[in-house]
């Protein structure tokens, strides 16, 4: 059940990735986020891999903040949440265990049992930012949903754990500390981007989400309207945009803006386009030589995301679907060339409002989702808290998961 913020607080959401910085302000009027402000910059402080500039970063964070901040509001005004992208991410399944007694499950023993999973998922060097539970076992054989009232000798609960690298938070963590705002909650990017594209029906038949991103590619995937599977695979548009520079002998920017105005993944029967060089001066080719260039890199990175995915073979078997997003899924043909990769259906995830400013802009994806993931942030905050090791305070907000999800 989606449970609103109080439409009196405001919230600030931001998307940081490595060509973009977003910051967006909103409050809940309705029922519906209602935007306040909103401003977005060139990233500035990304260096290779998970390498972070803190003082670039710091200060790309704080023109962002400025310029989006609403005229009669102060930073302290809001809360702040913001996601995080890991290259070196990884997942882990853990199950735990604690006696019951014999008597039915109450409340109590699942606030017992969650709390010890949190506990012994600790990974030294990783900082866990997403702990999902994925079902519960009664004594060791009946699995359930639902365990209050079961009568059992012990109760186990199998969770599905997201890590990032404990320096990456902490440096841009220290990059937010650096302006004054301290961020409530960070998601993961895969996570947020699959939460505002896929739909409950997709969730429960299998599907998996693909973000394809600058340099990074997001892998999510949702079975039985659980998450069983994430990745992130340094591989996306940048690698596209480079072979077109190379190819035809012309600049990255020039590159980008040719992908983008003229880029296909079908042909195009020998239509002529004029391109700039780097010496600034027009060159005119065939828009067929551009698909030549673009098509096979496009399939590469498919196959390597399939190999990625399938090598789970529960997901392999069970994603009936893939939903493709992200700054890169914005060309034309893709949805062809990845059904003929996967082998199953596919669809380009967009926002069906026409009049909304982030109708045809799949790079907005993870922005969006980090809206819908603010609202229902009280029903986060249950792991929040405890990964954070406020166990008392996360008593009383995990009552009220439970109430929501098994009373």
């Amino acid at each position: 059940m989606l449970k609103l913020l109080p439409s009196k607080k405001k919230y600030c959401v931001f998307d940081i990735g490595t060509e973009k910085l977003v910051c967006l302000f909103f409050r809940i009027q309705d029922g519906k986020p209602f935007i306040l402000g909103m401003d977005h910059q060139k990233s500035i402080g990304f260096l290779n891999g998970n390498q972070i500039d803190k003082e670039k970063l710091s200060t790309t964070i704080a023109q962002t903040l400025k310029k989006g901040l609403p005229k009669n509001t102060k930073i302290f005004d809001y809360e702040y949440f913001s996601n995080i992208t890991d290259i070196n991410s990884v997942t882990r399944k853990n199950f735990t265990e604690i006696d019951t007694g014999k008597f039915g499950i109450t409340k109590k023993d699942v606030r017992r049992v969650f709390k010890k999973s949190i506990i012994e998922s600790r990974v030294k060097g990783k900082h866990l930012i997403h702990s999902y539970p994925i079902n519960f076992r009664i004594d060791n054989k009946k699995i359930v949903n639902d365990p209050i009232g079961q009568k059992c000798e012990k109760i186990g609960i199998s969770s599905f754990n997201i890590y990032i690298g404990s320096k990456l938070f902490q440096s841009i963590s220290e990059c937010f500390k650096n302006e004054k705002i301290i961020i409530k909650n960070y998601f993961d990017s895969g996570v947020a981007s699959a939460v505002a594209n896929l739909n409950d029906n997709e969730k429960k038949e299998g599907v998996a989400c693909i973000d394809l991103g600058s340099k990074t590619s997001k892998v999510v995937v949702f079975i039985n309207d659980k998450i069983v599977y994430s990745k992130v695979i340094p591989i996306g548009g940048e690698h596209v945009t480079a072979d077109i520079s190379k190819g035809l002998d012309i600049s990255r920017e020039s590159s980008e803006h040719t992908k983008i105005l003229y880029g296909t993944l079908s042909p195009q029967f020998n239509e002529k386009i004029t391109v700039n060089s780097k010496f600034f001066k027009n060159k005119l080719i065939s828009r067929n030589l551009l698909f030549g260039i673009i098509k096979p890199r496009y399939e590469e990175i498919f196959e390597i995301l399939r190999d990625n995915i399938f090598d789970d073979l529960y997901a392999r078997v069970s994603i009936k679907s893939l939903v493709i997003t992200g700054g890169a899924s914005k060309i034309y043909g893709i949805t062809n060339i990845s059904e003929s990769i996967f082998n199953r259906k596919v669809r380009v995830g967009s926002v069906s409002n026409k009049q909304s400013f982030f109708y045809n802009k799949p790079e907005f994806s993870t922005l969006l989702g980090l809206i819908k993931l603010a609202q229902e942030n009280k029903n986060h905050e249950y792991s929040n808290k405890l990964i954070q090791n406020n166990f008392f305070t996360a008593f009383d907000k995990l009552e009220n998961w439970i109430e929501e999800s098994y009373a």
